[in-house]
């Protein structure tokens, strides 16, 4: 695929975005158990609607589902492309690195109340999510340290190794939950699930992530250092563990804002930092916008599908994400054996 440049390529890009995204969001209006007429959508959309059934579904279960998936694919989409900067490799993601399962994992034990709380519940929960997914990724640290020097590959095999462990832990709690009466609970994190998407889960999760977006944003100069390799980094007076460790942290907290509210959606940060990098190289200064604006299409659109494919109620937006993410993960893992680099 040919990288877009100049101004007329980047046109182009915001022209399809805009009229994916007003597509979707219009068709995630309407879709639903209960139908609704085009005109009621338009009219709710436009703010011109009476307060009625259609116009309280709209807005209060359509639109907030709709935005929830975006900001979900958004988030997950740049902490897979953080991670894939870390470790130069396109097989890395906050999924086969063990930051989802970290930050499932601290949640189910909240929920199951085997952790403190404090506030309400909507800010408790993400605040231990947040807690599994740096643990998770201390982990992957401390075991990918030692007077050994790892190779990026070898963390990548850990970091797999951590998940798997994560996610066998998340398995025990199901199978515990079972007995009890919190079953329902755990696997709605199991799927990864919209349905209980509303505006103030909405609020907090993007609250939750914007000091790791302005991170991001403010020193993402920096982070291309890495592409470079471990010496060359020194070599120019950077700290390649202080950038990985924020970067490490900035994936964490986009991981759990997301994991918190709607589970685990598998595979996202794998297939759109790829397509990512096809379009426009990772230096020019749209890159970020472009990769958080294509996770926010792709997860919405896995929904939209879900819902189309499998009415009327749809199937879990993790199932659907994992249908196109594992063979695209094969078809990486193929490809990645005959390249040396990211």
């Amino acid at each position: 695929m040919i990288k877009v440049k100049g101004r007329a390529g980047i046109l182009t890009i915001l022209f399809v975005f805009c009229s994916c995204f007003l597509g979707i969001f219009l068709f995630s209006a309407w879709l639903g158990t209960v139908d609704v007429s085009w005109s009621d959508v338009l009219w709710s959309v436009l703010g011109k609607s009476e307060e009625n059934l259609a116009n309280t579904l709209i807005w209060q279960v359509r639109i907030p589902r709709f935005f929830m998936a975006f900001i979900a694919g958004a988030f997950l989409a740049v902490a897979g492309q953080v991670m894939q900067i870390l470790l130069r490799n396109p097989l890395a993601d906050p999924y086969t690195m063990g930051i989802a399962n970290g930050a499932g994992l601290g949640v189910n034990l909240a929920m199951m109340g085997w952790l403190p709380g404090f506030f309400h519940q909507i800010y408790f929960i993400p605040v231990w999510g947040f807690a599994g997914a740096l643990a998770a990724s201390a982990l992957v640290l401390a075991l990918a340290g030692g007077k050994k020097r790892r190779t990026n590959a070898e963390i990548l095999l850990i970091g797999i190794a951590v998940s798997m462990l994560l996610g066998s832990f998340n398995t025990l709690l199901t199978y515990y939950a079972a007995r009890q009466t919190e079953v329902r609970h755990i696997l709605f994190w199991a799927f990864g699930n919209l349905d209980k998407s509303d505006w103030s889960g909405l609020w907090v999760a993007m609250g939750f992530a914007f000091p790791a977006l302005l991170f991001l944003g403010l020193r993402k100069s920096h982070w291309n250092v890495l592409l470079l390799g471990e010496e060359k980094v020194t070599a120019m007076g950077f700290r390649s563990h202080r950038l990985k460790n924020g970067l490490l942290i900035i994936s964490a907290f986009l991981t759990a804002a997301v994991v918190c509210f709607v589970g685990p959606i598998g595979f996202v940060g794998l297939v759109v930092p790829f397509w990512a990098r096809k379009l426009i190289s990772i230096t020019q200064p749209g890159f970020w916008r472009l990769t958080f604006c294509m996770g926010g299409l792709f997860v919405s659109f896995c929904d939209l599908l879900s819902r189309v494919l499998f009415s009327p109620f749809g199937l879990p937006i993790g199932l659907i994400s994992s249908l196109v993410g594992v063979p695209f993960f094969l078809y990486l893992l193929r490809d990645s054996s005959r390249r040396t680099s990211f």
